[in-house]
């Protein structure tokens, strides 16, 4: 499952982030770099689905 990501805020070092496909899912990262692993823990958690299921696109 493709999930498209956005920033929703950014401050004090922290994303606050948007999934599109999943709005129930609350996810916060410090680095950009994390966004993607992050995502697709928590969509694994919530959904119950291996985390291999998920693929992640950020978009701006």
């Amino acid at each position: 499952m493709r999930l498209t990501v956005k920033i929703r805020k950014a401050t004090d070092g922290r994303l606050d982030l948007q999934v599109v496909e999943m709005p129930e899912l609350e996810v916060a990262v410090r680095k950009f770099k994390e966004i993607p692993s992050a995502v697709i823990e928590a969509a694994a958690s919530l959904t119950g689905r291996s985390q291999d299921d998920f693929e992640v696109e950020v978009g701006y």
